[in-house]
């Protein structure tokens, strides 16, 4: 399928949108050729010990695959690359603030470190090694939140009130692996099953495939090719500068950056049946989040430049464009209303749908959920204003 070029007015919107997408990206299946422990463990326990992994130390090197149907962003080839393609990683992890993963590519190679003090980037084809000062709430997705421990962990905590079944251990980097399936409860969410295989001693996960309702493959899979359980030395984990390398500090860079100013419109406190979970996630202003689970969305009043560049973007990949009706709003009879219009787009997984009201007022949703919740969500924000803007 070919790709439309997003145009440069879309990208703040589309940096957004993969940025929900974050847990929504997957891979092919982990070969499991040789032989395996028949020793079963406990799907419920394992999935404890799987939450409780963050402190265990680990190193190794990984691919992470994703089959997603986007459009291409520009400048932001490397997200591209992980939603699309296949993408290799080598890891040294020691703490939650002590680890380190580089990119490997043709191109050369990006390294990331963690640290107490922040977070540093070298970049090999620049010779340049830059600080980020500060944290941002919400960043652009990286190879480092899809590496296995990392994307389970992530998954497990956002469905912890759905079912885990074992699956067959699996062999993963020459060790044996126990498994278990998550499936969510929730009709709406467009995620069929999550499976992991982990360390059972530790509760490392080593492979994780994330697959779409309705589809027989993973969409998003990412696995160890090499794993080591003992801690990195200190030196790996520690940002060199050699000699004659650049060195600069920036901010570090988030989402509301590339969206330029937020919260111009009130969070209703409920959308869709689905009631608001947290109002300016991850501290940035205006950014809804609704319902629980898997399922969860979000909703964003969005500046109509944004909003417009958005919905011109999913058009041109395959979305489809229809009216809202004009609802009752209080004082307003329904000739005073003009119709709305959503725009909505399904890349399995993910959905994703933008909005015009009536008002004239744009808003950009997003999740793991149904196109038809979106846009009922849609539907409701659409008769929200009427009064001042």
């Amino acid at each position: 399928m070919a790709l439309s070029v997003v145009r440069p007015r879309t990208v703040r919107a589309w940096v957004l949108v993969a940025a929900v997408a974050l847990v929504a990206v997957l891979v092919p299946q982990v070969p499991g050729w040789l032989p395996v422990s028949s020793t079963s463990t406990d799907p419920a326990a394992l999935r404890q010990r799987v939450l409780g992994s963050a402190a265990q130390p680990y190193q190794g090197y990984a691919e992470i695959s994703g089959t997603l149907q986007v459009p291409e962003l520009p400048h932001l080839g490397d997200l591209t690359a992980l939603l699309t393609g296949t993408t290799r990683v080598r890891t040294w992890y020691a703490a939650p603030s002590r680890w380190r993963f580089d990119v490997v590519s043709t191109a050369g190679e990006r390294d990331v470190y963690g640290t107490p003090d922040g977070e540093y980037t070298w970049d090999y084809g620049a010779n340049q090694l830059t600080r980020l000062v500060g944290q941002a709430p919400v960043r652009v997705p990286r190879a480092g939140d899809l590496l296995p421990p990392e994307l389970s962990r992530r998954i497990l905590s956002a469905a912890q009130g759905d079912p885990v079944t074992a699956l067959p251990a699996r062999r993963v980097a020459g060790r044996d692996a126990a498994g278990l399936r998550l499936v969510p409860r929730d009709p709406d969410t467009t995620i069929g099953r999550v499976d992991l295989w982990a360390d059972p001693a530790t509760g490392v996960p080593l492979a994780v495939e994330v697959t779409a309702r309705g589809a027989s493959r993973p969409v998003l899979a990412s696995h160890f090719a090499e794993y080591d359980p003992t801690r990195p030395a200190a030196a790996v984990l520690t940002p060199q500068r050699p000699p004659g390398s650049g060195y600069s500090i920036v901010a570090a860079p988030g989402i509301a950056d590339a969206l330029g100013a937020l919260g111009r419109g009130r969070t209703p406190p409920e959308l869709a049946g689905r009631a608001l979970r947290e109002a300016n996630a991850a501290g940035v202003r205006g950014i809804g989040v609704y319902g629980t689970g898997l399922s969860a969305f979000i909703a964003v009043r969005v500046p109509g430049d944004i909003g417009a560049g958005a919905a011109d973007a999913i058009a041109h990949a395959g979305g489809r464009t229809e009216e809202l009706p004009a609802g009752a709003v209080p004082g307003r009879s329904a000739e005073e209303l003009p119709d709305g219009e959503v725009t909505r787009l399904s890349i399995a997984p993910l959905s994703v749908a933008v909005t015009r009201s009536g008002f004239g007022r744009w808003y950009l949703l997003a999740g793991l959920t149904s196109t038809d919740v979106l846009v009922t969500a849609a539907g409701e924000l659409s008769q929200l204003g009427g009064g001042r803007r």
